[in-house]
């Protein structure tokens, strides 16, 4: 056998399952209505193969924590000190991970390699280089600025960079000798995209989070109502983004000076804005996998793991979503009316945080949660979306042809 006809069988071989949900001409994306509805169709279509990892993992995450504070409440702590961030890991790693999962996932849909998209992802993840970024000191390399690693958690940065490099993939496959397609393809694709992430969008998304983040900060000094409303209300959005930790510092500086913090309870009002919304799917919706599928999701959200419910249920019928941003909306407003206070941060933000409200403000806390809850989750009943039953000629047209991951979460919520 020549080298050609090799380079060829090896190919074959290395993207035969790359190649079930592929197409002749560009990649895969959704099309039709407006670009907002487009991306919110392909997020969803991207998140649907990796729910199960998030559910689960979710739900263990949840009764970890659950079990931390039932056991810190009644003065019990782990004899082993190592105990708790081992069994954290085991709650955490697709979290943490997350967007080398949504790069393999969104290759998959946009008919590229997925290998070579999850090591584009995992590329800003080495322990080496996020030990470098996470030590305090200034990070550059050639005089570029390199990715903050805040910024890799970004769903949509992923995202764009991924879609480019699926273009950059093909036209390198179209252009390339088949005896060097194994070598050439996905080193030249890796070479562009990589340096694209780690040294021009992620510092530009970088400093683009710390403008918010210092607009932010401003507003919570001088117009605390009007923050709350507006964190309360962007709080899902920037956590698409990969935003949402850029607060952290800012409740940090104010628990070491005050004591306490105004700010959590407004993250917490989103989380139950989502899980709000989730639930009204629940009621809304008459088909059984959509009401399973919002009953696990919209509960991992009332217990602070969000990611589920807002990827797999509100983005994927959009009304629910916006719902959830009203909810959030009003639920901070209230927090900040009546500068409810946290007196920690707690690692998820849902009801388990409770245990971090007290005073006289924790009544507000309570009342807060309800009505980001209640009101996400009426908005969802009475305004409507568009049920899976009627949805359903709409759905191979957007996610594109169906992948053995797809399946897995059917049989999921069928059985």
């Amino acid at each position: 056998m020549n080298q050609e006809l090799l380079s060829k069988e090896i190919i074959s071989r290395v993207e035969v399952e790359d190649k079930q949900a592929l197409t002749s001409g560009s990649p895969q994306a959704p099309t039709g209505g407006n670009p907002i509805s487009r991306l919110f169709d392909f997020i969803s279509c991207v998140f649907t193969p990796i729910l199960p990892a998030m559910i689960g993992t979710g739900m263990i995450k949840v009764v970890i924590y659950v079990l931390i504070y039932v056991l810190m409440s009644f003065g019990f702590l782990l004899s082993d000190p190592q105990a708790y961030p081992i069994l954290l890991a085991i709650s955490d790693g697709v979290f943490y991970f997350l967007p080398i999962f949504v790069a393999a996932s969104a290759a998959r849909k946009l008919g590229s390699n997925v290998f070579v998209a999850a090591a584009v992802g995992a590329s800003v993840f080495h322990p080496q280089l996020t030990a470098l970024l996470q030590s305090g000191e200034e990070v550059r390399f050639a005089g570029l600025s390199v990715i903050n690693p805040q910024a890799a958690s970004s769903i949509i940065l992923i995202l764009v960079v991924v879609w480019m490099a699926a273009y950059v993939e093909k036209w390198l496959d179209k252009h390339t000798p088949s005896s060097l397609k194994l070598m050439a393809v996905p080193t030249l694709t890796l070479v562009i995209t990589i340096p694209l992430l780690m040294f021009v969008l992620g510092p530009l998304w970088s400093y683009l989070g710390q403008y918010i983040s210092d607009g932010l900060a401003w507003l919570f000094d001088n117009a605390g109502v009007f923050a709350g409303l507006l964190l309360g209300g962007t709080m899902s959005v920037l956590i698409i983004t990969g935003m949402q930790y850029i607060m952290i510092p800012m409740m940090i500086s104010s628990l070491a000076a005050l004591g306490y913090d105004h700010i959590f309870p407004v993250v917490v009002a989103a989380a139950l804005a989502q899980a709000g919304a989730a639930f009204g799917v629940l009621f809304k919706s008459k088909n059984a996998k959509v009401k399973t599928l919002a009953f696990w999701t919209g509960l991992l959200a009332m217990m602070g793991v969000i990611e589920p419910a807002m990827y797999g249920v509100t983005m994927r019928f959009k009304k629910p979503f916006v719902a959830a941003l009203i909810g959030g909306t009003l639920g901070g407003a209230f927090m900040s009316i009546f500068e409810t206070e946290s007196m920690a941060i707690g690692g998820v933000s849902g009801l388990p945080s409770l245990g971090l409200f007290g005073g006289p403000t924790f009544i507000y806390a309570i009342l807060g949660m309800l009505i980001s809850l209640v009101t996400a989750g009426v908005i969802t009943y009475f305004i409507g979306f568009v049920d899976e039953k009627e949805e359903l000629s709409k759905v191979a047209p957007v996610c594109g042809s169906s992948t053995s991951s797809d399946v897995t979460v059917e049989k999921s919520l069928n059985s």
